[in-house]
């Protein structure tokens, strides 16, 4: 099998250094992912108070991503990508020196900012290669990225080893993780900020106007955004307190459930080019999407946590398919100019069905906690069908490659750095 099927032909300097910065932002959201939620449960917060809480952050980002992406249009995108960093690490030191829920809600209100200056990141890396490479470039992206949140997810087992060997509390030794994981993230954003720089010129545009020719396909994409986001985030946003709530799990079991779907979505990335080579790329979005229904369904009717790692591993593995691919087939169908605006678009309709569907499933889950994931499973049964219907009619723009700063790296290279 050549790696010509899953690597893009020409990967230049800053889209090396762009993806080690993710390889370094999927460990430490790997880590983020297990400890959050639980550390906030080890402080005595009930499914209510973490809606409210994780709700302001996808709030922020609605509210900010679309200023963000119109100024990255004007003033260009490293400019904003220094907001969100400032915004982020103001976010992580506000989180662990607090410890009331008014602190909590706002480093969520600013993790939330600083995700709407990141949205930056999609359009600028797409930048880096030419439209024919797109499909295999968000594929090894979502590859890396993933496979680092696995093993990140495995940092679950710490805080048990921390209690049993060295006597630390469960918040105690939680809060250590998660200052780990904050020096991590701090890693990451030299690498970001680099890349940034080698960013195809002609994409970061000094327009003074709202620059959105592709409209109707931006319409399409938020809508599936809005519907999707809604769906997936009565899982997902409070699945960790879920799993917590109804089985007693801690960080060591969530960890290992998470580095099992984190390595099914890493797989899922990296194959989802070849796939779609075969298929065609909007065909294997809707039969991945379609797939993994059926396992979203089962999640609230599983007997034990066994049940629920397993149903919920292979809906992570079947659905991530589509990720990458959904990524891509975005960027191909606009201009390079509006790039940025676009994504930010879509992505406050991303956070507008997080929002919605995170407060929505803190209040469902303190009278049922299965009842937010059945009402999930069912949006993501219409968002599905909407996904072929609004889509199957549009066709891919052609656009020039991107300009390399060095010599392209030869397919048949293993290494990416």
């Amino acid at each position: 099998m050549r790696l010509s099927s899953f690597i893009p032909s020409k990967v230049s300097l800053n889209a090396k250094l762009f993806l080690f910065g993710m390889t370094l932002n999927g460990l430490a959201n790997g880590v983020f992912a297990v400890v959050d939620q639980i550390y906030l449960v080890s402080l005595g917060f009930g499914s209510t108070t973490l809606g409210g809480i994780y709700m302001m952050r996808p709030i922020a980002t609605l509210l900010l991503t679309l200023p963000m992406g119109l100024l990255a249009d004007r003033i260009g995108r490293p400019k904003i990508l220094t907001v969100g960093i400032v915004s982020f690490s103001t976010a992580i030191i506000l989180y662990l020196a607090s410890g009331t829920v008014v602190a909590f809600t706002a480093a969520a209100f600013l993790f939330g900012a600083s995700n709407a200056a990141f949205v930056v990141l999609g359009p600028m890396y797409s930048s880096f290669f030419d439209s024919g490479d797109m499909d295999r470039a968000f594929g090894l992206m979502g590859f890396l990225n993933i496979s680092m949140m696995a093993i990140g997810s495995l940092a679950g087992f710490i805080p048990m080893a921390l209690v049993s060997t060295l006597g630390f509390s469960l918040r105690a030794s939680y809060w250590t993780l998660l200052l780990a994981t904050a020096l991590v993230f701090f890693t990451t954003f030299p690498f970001f900020l680099l890349a940034a720089r080698g960013a195809r010129r002609s994409e970061q545009s000094n327009a003074r106007r709202f620059n959105l020719e592709s409209r109707g396909v931006v319409a399409k994409f938020f809508l599936l955004n809005l519907v999707g986001q809604t769906g997936v985030g009565l899982l997902f946003n409070l699945f960790p307190f879920y799993v917590n709530a109804k089985f007693m799990v801690e960080s060591d079991a969530l960890g290992a459930l998470f580095f099992a779907s984190s390595f099914a979505s890493a797989t899922a990335n990296i194959l989802a080019p070849r796939v779609s080579g075969r298929m065609g790329t909007l065909r294997t979005i809707v039969m991945s999407l379609g797939l993994c229904v059926p396992f979203f369904f089962m999640i609230p009717l599983a007997p034990s946590f066994a049940a629920v790692a397993v149903f919920y591993v292979v809906r992570m593995g079947l659905a991530n398919m589509s990720s990458p691919l959904s990524s891509s087939l975005f960027m191909r169908l606009l201009s390079p100019e509006e790039k940025a605006t676009a994504n930010s678009v879509i992505s406050m309709a991303g956070m507008g069905g997080s929002a919605i569907s995170t407060w929505v499933c803190g209040q469902l889950m303190g009278a049922s906690l299965d009842l937010p994931i059945f009402l999930g499973a069912t949006i993501y049964v219409f968002n599905t069908v909407a996904y072929y219907l609004l889509l199957r009619d549009e066709k891919p723009r052609v656009e020039p490659a991107a300009i390399l700063l060095v010599k392209p790296m030869k397919v048949d290279e293993p290494r990416l750095i």
